[in-house]
């Protein structure tokens, strides 16, 4: 099918080991005499960053370090983080170092000088208005490509829900993608962070905005992953694995900006805003049972995915290899350890997430087939009320 898109992504992106020590030399590159540098909380508490701080104080570049936000932000820390830094006027650029939360937080300060009131005035697509300060990202995970995309996520730990600000003007202008970052990265992150962009992938890769080319990099990033994640799990010292899984990770940011996820996100928010589940975790709660809901209406598509987690086509029915493109989607989650059998809700909770995630409508409407208030709580209880 011909359809019109837009490609967009950072002006530069550079891929390898030890490219994080280039950061003082970039930084002089775009001209960058102040910085607010947003870092992962524990990253700065145990001081695996204080080289990348070296190679700003040798070019005599100052720089801020901003590491008060722990976990997930909330509305009310951006809110607060934006008041107390004024980062329009302190600060002529911003770098952030961190997962996909580190990195949502640098985007928002980036634009912070143009917002008005309360970041959960921004919720929404392209309520940003004008462009921010620019921007160097460095993840340390492989999974949100949170330093590629036009997303930042934040949520209300009241209200019990995590919602995006959507806007182009949050895409960064440079990131640097150094898989020696990630060797650290204890098995359990690797891996809710790996099916994370996994997800990012396949729900791209099947959503109604998918196009030719957000399909390459999707389509790539779910041949590397499903190749190369178990390795990085078992043996997070893999630097194969971890390089081809930081790849796989940038290629899913990248087509999540070009064509956006859907039904799996839709649900994952309301389920990681009640219970404070991390994004990979709640994503691969509902992965498989959103694929195969999915597989239905968009069959052709999961006959290519079965051949990206290479799974041998001849001879076989589309039906069976949708089939088995499913069991493979099931079996990568269960395989690099990721268990929710101790997750447990009562069926009156699932109308609540129904409702939340009925509020999802943009993601929603980017799923291929359409999930109304019913069908959300059907998934939701084949997930979370029967044995994983």
């Amino acid at each position: 099918m011909m359809k019109d898109f837009v490609f967009q992504m950072p002006d530069k992106v550079e891929v390898g080991f030890s490219k994080s020590k280039r950061i003082g030399e970039i930084a002089e590159e775009m001209s960058f005499k102040k910085i607010l540098l947003v870092v992962d909380y524990n990253l700065s508490k145990i001081g695996v960053v204080e080289y990348i701080y070296d190679t700003l104080r040798k070019r005599k570049i100052d720089f801020k370090v901003f590491n008060n936000i722990k976990n997930e932000p909330t509305i009310s820390e951006v809110d607060q983080a934006i008041g107390e830094l004024d980062v329009a006027t302190n600060f002529d650029g911003v770098i952030g170092i961190g997962g996909g939360s580190t990195i949502d937080v640098a985007k928002l300060l980036a634009v912070s000088g143009s917002i008005k009131g309360s970041i959960k005035n921004y919720i929404g697509i392209n309520l940003i208005e004008e462009d921010g300060l620019p921007t160097i990202m460095v993840p340390t995970t492989s999974g949100t490509g949170a330093e590629v995309t036009p997303n930042a996520i934040v949520q209300d730990p009241v209200k019990g829900w995590k919602k995006g600000v959507v806007s182009s003007r949050l895409v960064p202008d440079r990131v640097i993608i150094d898989p020696e970052l990630t060797i650290s990265l204890p098995p359990k992150i690797t891996a809710e962070t790996g099916i994370d962009a996994f997800t990012h992938a396949i729900e791209c890769f099947i959503c109604n905005k998918s196009n030719a080319t957000s399909d390459l990099f999707a389509l790539d990033s779910m041949r590397l992953i499903n190749k190369y994640l178990r390795r990085a799990v078992r043996n997070g010292s893999d630097k194969e694995a971890r390089y081809y899984m930081a790849l796989g990770s940038l290629y899913g940011g990248i087509a999540i900006t070009n064509s956006g996820t859907g039904g799996v996100h839709a649900l994952a928010y309301p389920l990681g805003g009640k219970y404070n589940l991390s994004h990979g975790l709640s994503n691969s709660i509902l992965l498989t049972e959103v694929m195969r809901f999915n597989a239905e209406t968009v069959p052709e598509k999961f006959v290519q995915v079965a051949g990206t987690m290479g799974i041998r086509k001849d001879a076989l029915s589309k039906e069976r290899i949708v089939e088995l493109a499913i069991n493979k989607i099931h079996e990568l989650v269960n395989d690099v350890g990721i268990s929710f059998r101790e997750f447990k809700v009562s069926e009156e909770v699932l109308e609540d997430l129904a409702g939340l995630a009925m509020a999802e409508q943009r993601l929603l409407q980017n799923n291929p087939r359409p999930i109304g208030y019913k069908i959300a709580k059907n998934i939701y209880r084949k997930t979370l009320l029967s044995e994983n």
